[in-house]
């Protein structure tokens, strides 16, 4: 680990998402809180809370666009200096509180985002051509950690912003030197980021899907269709949780003695703790499970979440719930990805990873605008039972599939 930290690589990689993370997560629950000081709360933190999960759905499309591009360290410098200028935009007009200029905020916010996807779609490609096989996963791990680990920082800092100032402005400015600082990290280290040139083929889209398919039954045991589905699912029901956290606490919130944007960030240092944790360790009792046994327990944490919100909504209990919701979505996805990695053409890695995080996010934000809708129509228990119950469908699914198609490389895994 201490070889690994010296890696000059991660340095300018981890150093680079420190930053840009502590701006994005600063932006976000300001953005929250921006929309919950409008007329109808509930219909504006729903936009929010929908179109901030809208960026992965691009996931194939920027993964493309990184393959493609020829002068990838640039270009990701570049993406850098042009969200600074997006906030710097949406700094003049966001004190203005008038529906047209929300949607223009949301927006800016979104275009942003789908900059950054682009931006860590090369990332991938960076850590494919500079770092060892062996050392992959743990890079990843610790990149994520990074990012995870100063959420709750920016997050805390927007707190205060609002608490103090009551400038939405001040919070697109610091936003924006946050992301200036990102490429200044970029920049210095750029010779540790530069990838080997490459002739870059335009992938046809049934060859994409063939390298998926293979890589899926390989790695999983498991068809693409039954595993990428297993798993679209699966995110549905964890990006939900944001969404219908928000909708939750705006209720629950004074009934528990604690501000709305407090309980917002209390929910998400335990998720970052998790998901740092799960990320970093390797000596757990969790790390001798299987990819399968790890997706099982991804599929559970979630489901125990919900019935704590439908049951028991107490805020230690909620605290619990999405740590674990956390911890295991930091296991399985650098795992994930690092056994991956090594069965993918380099031509093929942005388009490959970006593909497969485009379908898997693909039913998010219609699952989102549904649950969303079914809790401002129904309520909270209705859309609580929903995801429980679709939750437990990716279960079954998982179970019947894998004994099916089970193989012994399974073993391994």
């Amino acid at each position: 680990m201490r070889v690994l930290l010296k890696n000059r690589t991660l340095q300018t990689i981890a150093s680079a998402n420190f930053f840009t993370m502590l701006g994005v997560s600063l932006f976000n629950i300001i953005l929250l809180t921006y929309a919950k000081d409008f007329h109808d709360p509930h219909w504006f933190v729903s936009i929010v809370s929908i179109v901030t999960v809208v960026p992965y759905v691009f996931g194939g499309l920027t993964g493309r666009l990184a393959d493609q591009t020829r002068r990838k360290t640039n270009w990701l410098i570049s993406t850098k200096f042009i969200q600074a200028g997006l906030y710097l935009v949406l700094a003049l007009i966001i004190n203005r509180r008038t529906a047209s200029i929300f949607y223009t905020v949301v927006a800016i916010n979104f275009i942003s985002d789908l900059l950054g996807r682009y931006g860590g779609n090369i990332l991938t490609i960076v850590i494919q051509d500079r770092v060892a096989p062996d050392d992959r996963q743990q890079v990843m791990g610790i990149n994520t950690s990074v990012s995870t680990i100063i959420e709750p920082l920016g997050q805390t800092l927007g707190v205060l912003i609002i608490a103090w100032w009551q400038n939405y402005a001040l919070a697109g400015v610091v936003n924006a030197l946050t992301f200036i600082l990102a490429a200044v990290c970029l920049l210095v280290g750029r010779s540790a980021i530069r990838t080997t040139p490459k002739v870059a083929v335009q992938p046809r889209h049934d060859r994409v899907w063939l390298v998926i398919q293979r890589v899926m039954m390989t790695t999983t045991g498991m068809g693409a269709v039954s595993y990428l589905g297993i798993l679209m699912i699966l995110n549905v029901a964890t990006m939900s949780s944001d969404a219908i956290l928000n909708l939750m606490f705006i209720d629950l919130a004074p009934r528990m003695h604690v501000s709305y944007s407090a309980a917002i960030l209390m929910v998400n240092v335990v998720f970052v703790a998790g998901s740092v944790l799960g990320g970093i360790t390797k000596n757990t009792w969790f790390d001798r499970f299987s990819l399968f046994q790890l997706l099982l327990a991804a599929i559970l944490a979630p489901m125990v979440t919900y019935l704590i919100l439908l049951a028991l909504p107490r805020l230690l209990l909620i605290l619990g719930g999405m740590f674990a919701v956390g911890f295991m979505s930091g296991k399985l996805d650098p795992k994930m990805f690092a056994i991956m990695m090594p069965q993918i053409d380099p031509h093929l890695t942005g388009t490959v990873f970006g593909t497969i995080s485009s379908i898997v996010t693909l039913a998010a934000p219609v699952g989102s605008v549904g649950i969303v809708l079914l809790y401002n129509l129904v309520g909270a228990t209705a859309a609580c039972s929903l995801v429980i119950g679709m939750s437990a469908l990716a279960l079954i699914w998982a179970v019947m599939v894998h004994q099916g198609d089970s193989m012994p490389l399974n073993k391994n895994i």
